[in-house]
Formats: C-alpha cells, sequence, structure tokens
C-alpha cells in the first residue's frame, strides 16, 4: 500500500489556513505526494495571496461574512476540516449546505464546537484537538512536521458515525500522531489545567516583570536582555496569537477561572509557609515537583 492509499481521504478542503491549517496542509502534500486536492477558504486578502503563491492549496477562496458560505459547493470534498476558533465556527455553521463530507475541527475547546454541530445533526462530524502548536501565527508559519509525534485527542458524542470516527483516526496517525478519545465533557476542564490557565500564567509572568521599574531599567542597559533560560521558557507561550486565546478564554473561561483559583490556593499556601521552610523542605518540594512534572509529561522517572 503506497503513502496516497494510507490517506482516508481524496479530496479536503480547509477553512481557515492560518498556521495549523498551512500545517496540515504541508503534511498531507509530503504524504500523499500531492495526489489529494487541497482547497483554503479564508478570510485576509494577505493570507490569500501567500497560499497561492506558496502553492499551499490548488484552490483559494475568501470569504468576508459567514453567511457567504451560504452559496457554496461542498461536493467535491470528503473531508472539511475548521481551523478556526469556536465562535467562527458557531457562525459558519448555520450557512453550511448539507454534504456528504465528513467534517473535523482542530479546536482547542470543544463544548461550543460541539453545541454547534448538535444544532446541525445533518452534518457528519467527528471533532479533534491535535496537542501542537506553536506561538507563531500564520500560514507563513506552517510546518509540513508539526503533528508528526504529537498526540490527537478525538472527541466522539453520541451523534459520530463509527466510520467517519476511524476514517479521522485514520487521518491523524497517517500524518504520524498518536490519537486518543476522551469524552467531551472531560475535555475543556483538563485543557484549563494543562494547557488554558497555563498560558493565562505565562502572560502574567511577563506582565508581572515588565511592571517592575528595577527590571525595566536593569535590562535597558544591557546590551542583550537579561532575561535568563528560565523566563524564556516560562514566557514563551505568552507570545501567541492575541485572537485565538480570546477565544479560548471566552469559551472555556469557567474552568480556567477554577484553575487559576487552584493556582492561587497553592500559592497563598507556600507565601504563607515560606519563611518558615527549611532546606530539606525546600528541596522535598522541588523535588516533588520535578516528580510531578515527570509523571504529567510521561518522562522517565528519576532514580
Amino acid at each position: 500500500m503506497n503513502a496516497a492509499q494510507e490517506f482516508p481521504f481524496r479530496s479536503v478542503l480547509i477553512f481557515g489556513m492560518g498556521m495549523m491549517g498551512a500545517s496540515l496542509a504541508l503534511a498531507i502534500r509530503k504524504k500523499t505526494a500531492g495526489s489529494v486536492r487541497i482547497d483554503a477558504v479564508v478570510r485576509s486578502t494577505s493570507s490569500a495571496a501567500y497560499i497561492r503563491e506558496a502553492g499551499l492549496a490548488d484552490q483559494c477562496v475568501q470569504v468576508h461574512a459567514p453567511e457567504e458560505v451560504a452559496g457554496f459547493d461542498f461536493s467535491p470534498y470528503d473531508l472539511i476540516v475548521l481551523g478556526v476558533p469556536p465562535r467562527t465556527i458557531e457562525a459558519l455553521l448555520p450557512s453550511f449546505p448539507a454534504c456528504k463530507a465528513v467534517f473535523t475541527d482542530l479546536s482547542s475547546t470543544r463544548r461550543a464546537v460541539h453545541a454547534a454541530f448538535a444544532r446541525r445533526p445533518d452534518l457528519d462530524f467527528v471533532g479533534s484537538h491535535p496537542m501542537c502548536g506553536s506561538e507563531n501565527q500564520g500560514a507563513a508559519h506552517g510546518q509540513a512536521e508539526l503533528y508528526a509525534g504529537r498526540l490527537c485527542l478525538l472527541l466522539c458524542d453520541e451523534h459520530a458515525r463509527p466510520q467517519s470516527i476511524e476514517a479521522i483516526t485514520q487521518l491523524w496517525r497517517s500524518l504520524g500522531m498518536h490519537t486518543g478519545q476522551i469524552p467531551v465533557a472531560a475535555h475543556d476542564e483538563v485543557l484549563a489545567f494543562l494547557s488554558h490557565a497555563p498560558h493565562v500564567l505565562s502572560s502574567l509572568l511577563t506582565l508581572w516583570a515588565e511592571s517592575s521599574e528595577r527590571v525595566r531599567q536593569s535590562s535597558e542597559q544591557t546590551p542583550i536582555p537579561i532575561t535568563g533560560g528560565g523566563f524564556k521558557d516560562m514566557s514563551r507561550i505568552a507570545g501567541s496569537n492575541p485572537e485565538m486565546w480570546t477565544d479560548i478564554m471566552l469559551t472555556n473561561g469557567d474552568h480556567v477561572r477554577e484553575a487559576l483559583r487552584a493556582f492561587h490556593g497553592l500559592l497563598g499556601e507556600l507565601l504563607q509557609e515560606f519563611d518558615g521552610r527549611t532546606a530539606p523542605q525546600w528541596q522535598e518540594w522541588f523535588r516533588s515537583a520535578r516528580l510531578a512534572r515527570n509523571r504529567l509529561c510521561g518522562y522517565e522517572k528519576d532514580l
């Protein structure tokens, strides 16, 4: 069986070809040696121009408002990927014509997306959350290897068809991803702890550090920034797409708020005990944190 035969779809439409969508197009091109048709729908003129120039899609169409998709002909496609934020998906779906294609998405929050598709039971949908990305945005930052070796969470509610679940599973596996399923109800709470609240904390970290006049003055007096590796690592994701992360806060704010409250509680406990901690207690605390990191990230256990 050749590479193209292992890929379960023959024609793909990607709505929203930002960094994730462009990376998907590049990965499919590489996997299938260009034998799969890939078309794109984007909003901005600059994105459309880049996609055409770079050959990321066989055809690229611009839309400026959700209702413009009402007249689209979806019949050529057997897969439609929604690479746009959840609130945009909510706005688009009422205008989508019925079609034979399987739909999936790339969304980091799930409840709004699945509620929107529940109002369109005529559309064949299996949710996807590829656990990968970059702080960079836009089609120009697409990477053919972005998905390889990473995890994709599949979200299959009671309306999902078994054959469609299998096809979407094969889609991601053919691009080198590991796949696993998680209930829609659990996804947003879990990701609030492991992705969304950490992003807020990264953003808060940068604002907190820059609020110090001493930090600002000292940094201005050195030829390159003083920032150490730890600060760079922890603040990296603060450079991510503000539009995307605003959508995440608006569609998963309740879980993010509760995760931050739990964090605030642990920080409060630490501050209460701070001055009285002995060297052995600090060593044990840092060791516990390292072991927790190993468990959560799947690293080898310490000897």
